[in-house]
């Protein structure tokens, strides 16, 4: 997953929920007109923010907090060295020096969260969200920077980010607005002759931001174009354009529409048909299955057609047992979505013959997950014709919040019964 794209076309808050959806390790780049920032992410979660706007490293903060002195940090620093290995200055702080380690990660929390949160008056600029391997986010060589070991939630940031912009202009100040810090804590210089042969990473100057996994020029020839993209979707474009289902992806700016949609407190029982939606832009024929205890149930399909039978009708008699094997047994039991082909057991059989019996090259199976459980599956294909399913991923990350929606709908429910008791 690679996204490129304008601020203007795709706001932070958005980036911020698709990145969580998907859990991908990896490193959003801000570009401005005068300043740039990054986002490293681990795992879906937000581990370390860095500004050009705000210049204050680790040993700035714990100094204006008071929870150690000049001294202390120095002491620190120098014993951190000398251990050479991967402990972190808050470790060293901890066991050498007594200092509360729970306070030092808070510290450098608020700190990114500060930072995250003042992208959000970035209105225009353009974005680069680069994947890294899981686990490869490591610390850029400086012991004062700020690197959290407990991630924290995007889409906590874009809630909290909105709400500060939100605030900002009911005050009638410019969101655009932002604080400007400088670093007081040069670690040459706190360390002088001691600091010898510290790594030359360690010399970069506090407030620079270290480059992300894979740099990549941020240049305009390179942006992806959302709006000419949803232009071609809506037909509305003359310059060649074959069909949505040939390119790769359906594109961002019709996952952020269809979030929009899936986030309406007026959708009710929408959700089966939102997923139906976007599954149609990524392939000829899907079916959605709700899944009970005992079967899995047939319940609305696009795609399906027989002579003298409305698909509908066949698809809402469809009845596969849960507890004998069938195609369906690896994405119940993993809970991830994935690609694949039919296989020979008795309910595989019964699916193709169902569906009016030929073999697909691949087949795409999606759960969705709500209160930790698989409550239904979308199954779908390209069949009349013979080729591969494109790329799902943006399928995969709606139908993530599709689960989180229908848990907020069932707990609603559940308030609104006991209510009424």
């Amino acid at each position: 997953m690679s996204l490129v794209g304008n601020l203007e076309d795709l706001g932070l808050g958005d980036i911020l929920q698709i990145v969580s959806l998907s859990r991908k390790s990896g490193v959003l780049s801000l570009q401005g007109r005068d300043r740039e920032g990054r986002v490293y992410f681990q795992g879906g979660q937000v581990v370390r923010a860095v500004s050009s706007t705000w210049g204050e490293n680790l040993g700035d903060l714990l100094l204006r907090k008071e929870l150690v002195n000049r001294d202390t940090l120095r002491r620190a620093l120098l014993e951190q060295k000398r251990r050479k290995t991967s402990a972190s200055l808050k470790t060293v702080l901890a066991e050498d020096f007594g200092t509360d380690a729970e306070a030092v990660e808070e510290v450098a929390r608020e700190q990114v969260e500060r930072i995250v949160c003042s992208f959000f008056g970035w209105t225009e600029g353009a974005f680069d969200f680069e994947l890294c391997e899981p686990g490869s986010l490591g610390r850029s060589g400086d012991p004062l920077d700020i690197f959290l070991e407990q991630g924290i939630s995007p889409q906590w940031l874009a809630m909290e980010g909105s709400r500060i912009l939100d605030e900002k202009r009911h005050r009638g100040e410019s969101g655009t607005e932002e604080t400007r810090s400088e670093s007081t804590v040069d670690l040459q210089k706190l360390l002088g002759s001691d600091g010898d042969g510290l790594p030359a990473e360690t010399a970069v100057a506090a407030h620079a931001p270290s480059p992300p996994a894979v740099e990549k020029p941020l240049t305009t020839n390179a942006l992806y174009d959302f709006g000419a993209e949803l232009l071609r979707e809506l037909g509305e474009d003359n310059t060649a354009f074959h069909s949505k289902k040939d390119s790769e992806t359906p594109g961002l700016y019709l996952l952020r529409g269809m979030l929009e949609e899936l986030n309406n407190p007026s959708l009710g029982g929408g959700i089966i048909l939102l997923v139906l939606r976007f599954a149609s832009e990524l392939m000829n024929r899907a079916v959605f299955f709700l899944v009970k205890d005992v079967e899995i149930i047939g319940l609305g399909q696009f795609g399906i057609e027989f002579s003298g039978e409305m698909g509908d009708v066949r698809v809402r008699r469809m009845r596969i047992r849960r507890d004998e094997g069938s195609v369906f047994s690896s994405a119940l039991k993993g809970m991830r979505a994935h690609k694949t082909r039919l296989g020979q057991s008795r309910w595989d059989v019964y699916l193709q013959e169902q569906l009016g019996g030929g073999e697909p090259e691949e087949i795409f199976l999606g759960p969705i997950v709500s209160e930790g459980k698989v409550v239904a599956l979308i199954y779908g294909d390209n069949l009349p014709e013979q080729k591969p399913i494109g790329n799902t991923e943006s399928l995969e990350i709606f139908l993530s919040q599709a689960g989180l929606a229908m848990e907020k709908a069932l707990l609603e429910r559940r308030l609104r019964d006991r209510e009424a008791i």
